[in-house]
């Protein structure tokens, strides 16, 4: 059989991303390998009743196949959700998705030939550097700052692709709160990457799935904003702020590339969740998308703090990590002797949790030194227990 694979499932290999998911839910373990909101936040009261509501009044349309481009009046109040932010733009400018996974994976189909060059943090999203490698990409991974991508290594990749005639199609970034770095871009970078965008012609892909988890400001200006030539193409979703489960997400992008996108989509899904649409749609109603974006700010400021303070003492001097101002990610870079593959046999063992580096690079051996630790779902007493523990397996080994 597997000589009628495609070529390209050389680059579908095991996550182990997807293996430590599995551990989710195990009493025994404590574990900060799920990078998932926590359900003791989900507003499940009233969405109860949202649904409730739908099923005993609406009509049957709700179960019933959707258009692809989504939902007019969940489109209609993403429309007033970014003109709120500076963005002026309406429906035929937006598609929803089934979750920003499956935007990402859409763009790369219609924009990426095999070989092509596309730029990608590193580290960086796992999802995101998967859909990109699904459809043999070449990719370009430039490192990390606290304040987000190098610019001048980018600049530097992309004047060498110029002068060998070459180019890339887009690069892809978590500007705000990257996972799983924790980084986000500084205004300075934003404004610089968009000049390079327009000097080297290539598209951004800007993936905001936690721009609402500012705990300490109201965040920054999203790069479609200052973007004034169509370079950015934004990606949004409604699984960290509010819940997963429905699955529902969206690009924002020129009338032209939606409708590619459109057509792309009717080939994946047709269309994405009826229901899960008129869920979010009457939830805007009754203003629970608001109520919720600002309910989560001191849950999950809590449990950031904690695991700061945790870190703090119980982790040994000779391991590094930058403190975020959001999102759900811890970035730490252990000593020169630990591989971190190995330290999560040690720590599974003693019902401890995390995800290695190796799941956020290109080449798996760049992050055999790094761990990721998520305290969006783990309460902060158990944060307190599994960092005392986790510490100690790493002074012992």
């Amino acid at each position: 059989m597997k000589k009628l694979f495609a070529s390209r499932v050389k680059n579908l290999k095991n996550s182990e991303l997807g293996d430590l998911m599995r551990l989710i839910g195990r009493d025994e373990i404590i574990s900060f390998a799920g990078g998932i909101p926590s359900a003791d936040i989900f507003p499940v009261e009233e969405l109860g009743e949202i649904t409730a509501a739908l099923l005993k009044d609406c009509s049957k349309e709700i179960f019933q196949y959707g258009s692809t481009e989504g939902n007019e009046g969940l489109k209609e109040y993403l429309v007033e959700y970014l003109i709120e932010n500076g963005i002026n733009t309406d429906i035929s400018e937006l598609i929803i998705t089934s979750g920003s996974q499956q935007a990402l994976d859409l763009i790369s189909k219609v924009f990426i030939n095999p070989g092509d060059r596309v730029v990608v943090e590193k580290p960086g999203y796992v999802g995101g550097i998967g859909a990109i490698k699904s459809y043999e990409a070449d990719i370009i991974s430039i490192e990390m700052e606290a304040d987000g991508i190098n610019v001048p290594e980018l600049e530097t990749h992309l004047k060498e692709l110029a002068d060998e005639k070459q180019k890339v199609k887009f690069i892809y970034l978590v500007p705000d709160y990257s996972n799983p770095s924790g980084a986000r871009l500084s205004p300075e970078k934003r404004v610089r990457i968009l000049e390079l965008a327009e000097k080297y012609n290539f598209y951004i892909i800007e993936d905001t799935p936690y721009s609402e988890l500012n705990y300490y400001d109201d965040g920054m200006e999203y790069m479609k904003k200052l973007d004034l030539n169509n370079r950015v193409i934004l990606l949004g979703s409604f699984s960290k702020f509010f819940v997963p489960g429905l699955r529902i997400g969206w690009i924002c992008g020129d009338p032209q590339l939606i409708n590619l996108l459109g057509r792309a989509k009717q080939y994946t899904d047709l269309a994405s969740s009826s229901i899960g649409q008129a869920i979010l749609y009457e939830a805007r109603k009754k203003d629970l998308l608001k109520t919720q974006a600002k309910k989560i700010l001191p849950f999950y400021r809590q449990r950031l703090e904690t695991m700061a303070e945790a870190l703090d003492k119980y982790f040994p001097e000779n391991t590094s990590w930058h403190t975020p101002q959001g999102g759900f990610f811890f970035w730490v870079k252990l000593p020169d002797y630990i591989n971190s593959r190995e330290l999560l046999n040690v720590a599974i063992d003693n019902n401890l949790a995390f995800v290695t580096g190796s799941a956020f690079f290109d080449k798996v051996e760049d992050g055999y030194q790094y761990m990721r630790l998520s305290f969006s779902d783990t309460p902060p007493d158990k944060i307190k227990r599994g960092i005392k523990n986790l510490g100690k397996l790493i002074r012992n080994y």
